[in-house]
């Protein structure tokens, strides 16, 4: 379907909150990782969330995120033609140093979604920032996620060497002055690389926080930053305490890492000339008739891999998240066609 709209992205959250399922937001920089998740979330009948990042930006436009961000959006809108599922996009960790650019993205209508962080500055100075956002995004019908609490690790520029746990009193009252649509809170969770079975998961904070939401009025859905390393059984219960957006971003990392190590080692003799072998890599002339297989080294075969890895792993997600058959828009997708976490 078409690229997806701030308005219909509302709709799948509005959903994803009543029935129990949640997005994983999985972040890109570049198009094998982007492909795959399309295969993965076409294959799964699951509606797609893509994060683009300040940093991913510029490296997609050569240290101009400006045209990093029209780059990879305008590939995003056309690629998501092709496909029947609900596709949107969120710009993550937005900052107030961002906020030019951040307002040419909504003037220009690119973002289904924007995640602005002042998580690291004072209650009242998040407040105005991120209610700044909300109001150059809302009359363009974008939704805007803010953040409360500080999450333990680095993410782009910020980085925090402990967490501070989001107070439930306090966001209700950020929610409340901000309008935001959503709610990024700090639980135990890590940037980077974590082991999930080593975190101490506040899962009663973030039922609480939930809680208290709802009884104010305000039952937005609630997002983990940091879930890579998480567990299937700790998806499965942030999703049950009001989570509907998970972000994934150093999974992908390791896994396009991974995966092309692996490619390479095992076509080694294919692309080294062996020991004691003259090469010239610009001529192909070798001492002997050693030459290298052009299937093994040509970017196009590792990239189908790394595609085909990413697709396999965002099928698994869906399916243990519960988001498997859920599309909003693809035909055959329904209520009855996946699972909510159990």
């Amino acid at each position: 379907m078409p690229f997806g709209d701030g308005a219909q992205l509302r709709d799948v959250y509005r959903r994803m909150k009543r029935e129990g399922y949640a997005f994983i937001a999985s972040n890109v920089a570049e198009p094998n990782v982007l492909l795959g998740l399309l295969e993965g979330a076409e294959a799964s009948r699951a509606d797609l969330l893509v994060q683009i990042s300040y940093g991913a930006m510029g490296f997609a436009g050569a240290g101009d995120a400006w045209a990093g961000l029209r780059a990879l959006s305008s590939y995003l809108r056309a690629v998501s033609e092709c496909y029947s599922i609900g596709i949107f996009l969120n710009l993550d960790h937005q900052q107030e140093k961002h906020l030019d650019l951040v307002e040419r993205a909504i003037a220009a209508r690119i973002p289904s979604s924007i995640m602005i962080d002042a998580s690291h500055e004072p209650f009242e100075r998040n407040v105005a920032i991120t209610r700044k956002v909300v109001e150059m995004a809302h009359p363009r019908g974008i939704l805007v996620e803010g953040e409360l609490g500080i999450i333990k690790g680095a993410e782009e520029d910020v980085v925090s060497d402990e967490a501070f746990y989001t107070d439930p009193d306090d966001a209700v009252e950020f929610v409340e002055r901000t309008g935001v649509d959503l709610l990024a809170i700090s639980i135990g969770t890590e940037h980077g690389v974590s082991k999930g079975r080593t975190l101490t998961l506040r899962l009663d904070l973030a039922r609480r926080v939930n809680e208290a939401l709802r009884e104010a009025g305000y039952d937005i859905p609630l997002v983990i930053h940091g879930s890579s390393g998480l567990s299937t059984e700790q998806l499965r219960e942030l999703i049950r305490c009001g989570v509907c957006k998970i972000n994934r971003d150093t999974f992908y990392q390791y896994l396009y890492t991974c995966t092309a190590y692996d490619f390479y080692r095992q076509r080694h003799e294919s692309i080294v000339p062996p020991e004691g072998v003259r090469f010239d890599p610009e001529t192909f002339e070798s001492s002997n008739d050693w030459t290298p297989d052009k299937k093994a080294f040509d970017p196009r075969a590792v990239g189908k891999e790394i595609q085909r890895a990413v697709k396999e792993a965002l099928m698994r997600f869906n399916e243990e998240i519960g988001s498997a058959g859920r599309s909003l828009f693809a035909s055959g997708s329904g209520s009855g066609s996946g699972s909510s976490p159990s």
